[in-house]
């Protein structure tokens, strides 16, 4: 119950500023506004800011609330960043995605070029909100990690190796990298931005960036292996022979049960570094809620 509590305390928070920073739907630019309004609230479960409010307050511990404001402002730069990113990566050019959260997807909504605005507009509003952080000499190291995170060498990065290998047999190394970059990278970037926020040191630092990176792709290969493999026919059990859909797939590379292991692997480990740590159930609960989509 405390934790529920939690979750829907600082979902309130995050959802409040993202309406801030977000403003109005009014002239001049109407339109833009409500594709930017459209792509953000559209039904996202907020993983990133809640993660990185999570990290913070556990690190801070009893001086958490005097810092919150800040790392509120952190968290909604992250959610920025990352629907600005759903919005490119679905355009046609790149994935040409019909629907995003079962809802039709933003340049059809509107159109491609407004996809482009919007996309480009909730990233450099991300900036902004990182740009407000007191003191600045955390703004400046949080807009750093950020920039990093999203970078060509980041997310933005995994984005275009996914594009050029859209057409072609993957190799596992590629497909790790894509995931790394395009769902990891913003993940340890929250987790980063928290300790900056936090005051904590270096190796606090590296093992944070390891936990939210475990997350990230033990995350995404199980959405892989759940999708990659048909049953047949409904009422099969998991011990039935399972068909990779995919070639470019960790279930195709890996087989079901070591994709499986692997995963489970990453997670234990993740569990396992937040024992040095106090007033961890929120980052353990994180790790509980990824176990339980464990096909």
């Amino acid at each position: 119950m405390l934790l529920q509590k939690y979750f829907e305390t600082r979902l309130d928070l995050i959802e409040k500023s993202l309406k801030h920073y977000l403003g109005t739907q009014t002239q001049p630019a109407k339109e833009l506004k409500k594709a930017m309004h459209y792509a953000v609230f559209s039904g996202g479960k907020r993983w990133r800011p809640l993660l990185l409010l999570a990290t913070y307050e556990m690190l801070a511990g009893k001086q958490s609330k005097k810092g919150l404001g800040e790392a509120l402002k952190a968290a909604t730069a992250i959610e920025l960043a990352h629907n600005a990113a759903l919005v490119h990566n679905d355009l046609p050019m790149l994935m040409n995605k019909a629907e995003r959260r079962s809802k039709q997807a933003l340049h059809l909504k509107f159109d491609n070029a407004v996809g482009i605005l919007a996309g480009d507009s909730l990233y450099t509003l991300a900036f902004e909100a990182l740009g407000e952080i007191v003191p600045p000499s955390k703004s400046l190291a949080c807009t750093r990690i950020l920039s990093l995170g999203t970078r060509s060498y980041g997310l933005i990065g995994g984005q275009a190796v996914e594009l050029e290998s859209k057409h072609r047999q993957m190799k596992l190394n590629i497909l790790r990298y894509i995931d790394l970059k395009k769902i990891c990278s913003l993940l340890q970037a929250a987790a980063d931005m928290a300790c900056v926020l936090a005051g904590a040191d270096e190796n606090t630092r590296q093992v944070m960036n390891t936990y939210a990176q475990n997350l990230g792709l033990a995350f995404q290969m199980i959405e892989n292996i759940s999708a990659d493999y048909n049953r047949g026919s409904e009422g099969l059990d998991f011990d039935d022979e399972f068909i990779p859909k995919s070639k470019n797939s960790y279930t195709a590379f890996l087989g079901f049960d070591k994709a499986r292991q692997s995963v489970e692997e990453m997670l234990d480990e993740s569990e396992r570094m937040l024992a040095p740590f106090e007033r961890t159930d929120v980052l353990i609960e994180f790790v509980q809620m990824i176990k339980e989509h464990l096909p």
